[in-house]
């Protein structure tokens, strides 16, 4: 039996009846802007596909497996997918510290209050922009995951009187990670798309590429696919992106190759190839122009698993 839900909050049965946690886990995302706004963060972990967000100034570019945060007054709109499928938790800030409220989350916090504040800054909007979206290597999203998981058999199951403090300690081990990743943050590793993407053109170009991108194809093969020629197909890319085609698909193979090298111990003769590279030395020199350093030196130095 699910735990019963009143406003994105569960509720006891059992153990603490009609005790709320302002926490609520949701299994299939849908997106819906207006669901929870003005009542609760929300916390999205896309599994499967691809999709662009957009919060009225911008629009993002995401691919699985990625973390999605927005506060309770910012909800960006998906305004086009593919094949994606992802699942969500609400939750008011006060399931971080009872002290916390929508206002005083945004105010400067003192004393030991600060290292709980902190764990909500993925999820503020930073110079009045939406800023919440963080790619996931495959360690971390299969950490992430996990604790999803944890997190909804505490608050659905109720197994004993401990599953409010249970459920939280998963949470807030989900935004520890999360703390993690905001602090590494890096803006190569960010998509921004211009607010004049033709989403008829463009747009699924752009999910495509990252769909596909450890797919062997030519700049040609990519046109025919989307029924125009490689000029036009160019031409609108540039315009959008500012990159030439292969350039930007170059660039976004390094990044994932720059996740897995420092959330994986997999050897970078197989991350090169499941990348699409074909050429262990032309990745090489790519990833060094790129990040400034060599994919061992990149290790060595980010690869948390080897600390």
């Amino acid at each position: 039996m699910a735990a019963v839900k009143s406003g994105l909050t569960t509720v006891g049965r059992v153990y603490y009846p009609g005790f709320q946690v302002l926490l609520w886990h949701n299994p299939k995302e849908s997106f819906d802007p207006a669901l929870g706004r003005g009542s609760r963060f929300r916390l999205i972990l896309a599994e499967q596909g691809s999709g662009i967000l957009s919060d009225g100034k911008r629009q993002r570019l995401f691919c699985a497996p990625a973390l999605i945060c927005s506060s309770e007054s910012d909800r960006p709109a998906l305004i086009h997918s593919q094949d994606l499928r992802a699942q969500s938790l609400y939750f008011h800030p006060s399931v971080i510290n009872g002290a916390f409220d929508f206002c005083n989350v945004r105010q400067h916090a003192r004393g030991s209050d600060w290292s709980d504040q902190r764990f909500l800054q993925p999820f503020l909007p930073v110079d009045g922009n939406w800023a919440g979206l963080f790619s996931l290597g495959p360690g971390t999203a299969a950490r992430i995951s996990n604790l999803f998981a944890r997190v909804s058999r505490e608050l659905a199951g109720q197994r004993d009187d401990s599953w409010p403090c249970r459920s939280r300690s998963y949470f807030l081990e989900i935004l520890f990670l999360l703390d993690r990743l905001h602090a590494a943050w890096a803006k190569p590793e960010q998509d921004f798309l211009s607010e004049d993407i033709s989403l008829s053109d463009v747009g699924p170009v752009l999910l495509y590429l990252h769909s596909h991108y450890d797919e062997k194809f030519s700049l040609d093969e990519l046109a025919r696919n989307f029924n125009t020629n490689r000029t036009t197909l160019t031409r609108q890319f540039h315009e959008t992106t500012g990159l030439p085609v292969m350039t930007y698909l170059s660039r976004l193979r390094i990044n994932l190759a720059a996740l897995m090298l420092r959330d994986t111990e997999l050897s970078v003769s197989e991350i090169t190839g499941r990348l699409g590279f074909t050429n262990l030395t032309h990745f090489g020199r790519a990833f060094r122009k790129q990040i400034g350093y060599s994919p061992s030196e990149y290790r060595r130095r980010f690869c948390w698993m080897l600390q």
